[in-house]
């Protein structure tokens, strides 16, 4: 099989899940560093608490309104609301940048005295 592979946000470049050599926070806090711009990335753990709360409710809403066919009419409506949540999220949930790499000032000002 394939590794993972994962967009930085801050770079635009690609590198694989195995490439990964720094990480912190653990659970849904979890970032990992980018290894070509050494930005700190990470997802939303909001959107990820719902994401999961939206699949287990969803499924055992589904599950259960499929064997109790007399609260069919309350488990049907709660787990497609769940279930869209759930879509919803994973839809909005992505890797965003949670820390930039500092970046170095130059000094140019030769540079630009030259072309003046």
């Amino acid at each position: 099989m394939g590794a993972c592979i994962v967009l930085c946000t801050h770079c635009s470049k690609s590198f694989g899940v195995d490439s990964v050599k720094a990480q912190r926070g653990k659970g849904l806090n979890a970032q990992i560093q980018c290894p070509h711009c050494q930005a700190w990335l990470g997802k939303s753990p909001l959107l990820s608490l719902l994401k999961m709360l939206g699949f287990y409710i969803g499924a055992a809403a589904l599950v259960y309104g499929y064997f109790d066919s007399e609260l069919r009419f309350l488990t049907i409506p709660v787990g497609i609301l769940a279930v869209m949540t759930l879509l919803v999220c994973h839809l909005m949930d992505h890797l965003k940048v949670t820390e930039a790499p500092e970046v170095k000032q130059v000094d140019d000002s030769e540079h630009r005295r030259k072309y003046r």
